[in-house]
């Protein structure tokens, strides 16, 4: 049976993983050391509205445009990080590194091009952090008494 009350008890923390991707440490960009934690239930919701807003906005900001102005509108959505050219996958494994990258701190405009850049690497960074969230937190052991 689930112990409820040991669960209540317990103080957890979020897992957390070193990677070291020798294509960034290749192309000149220090150590190619990245730390990565896993997500939470909130995080993972939020990074699933984020995908959807993105098109929703690109819809309404095209809509208002009006035909002629659509390149306006493309180059607008485009200064503001968002495409309407971005799969909603995409866009919620972006917002999943966004979150999940420890060290060093990513913006999404840096994770975009470094999806863009460096597909097989971010994959590797995006799956960490989803594997990660998948083993939960860890709880906090506390040190057994020692002596009589």
């Amino acid at each position: 049976m689930f112990n409820v009350e040991g669960f209540r008890n317990t103080t957890f923390t979020p897992r957390e993983s070193l990677l070291t991707l020798e294509a960034f440490e290749k192309a000149g960009f220090g150590d190619g050391k990245i730390k990565v934690r896993g997500l939470t239930a909130c995080e993972i919701e939020q990074a699933n509205e984020a995908s959807q807003k993105g098109k929703l906005l690109s819809d309404m900001v095209v809509k208002l445009a009006g035909s002629s102005g659509k390149e306006k509108a493309a180059t607008l959505l485009e200064g503001v990080g968002i495409s309407g050219n971005v799969p909603a996958l995409l866009a919620k494994r972006h917002e999943h590194v966004v979150m999940g990258v420890i060290e060093p701190k990513l913006e999404l405009l840096d994770v975009v091009r470094l999806a863009d850049t460096f597909p097989i690497e971010f994959s590797q960074i995006a799956n960490k952090i989803l594997e990660l969230t998948g083993l939960g937190q860890q709880a906090e052991v506390k040190p057994k008494p020692s002596g009589s």
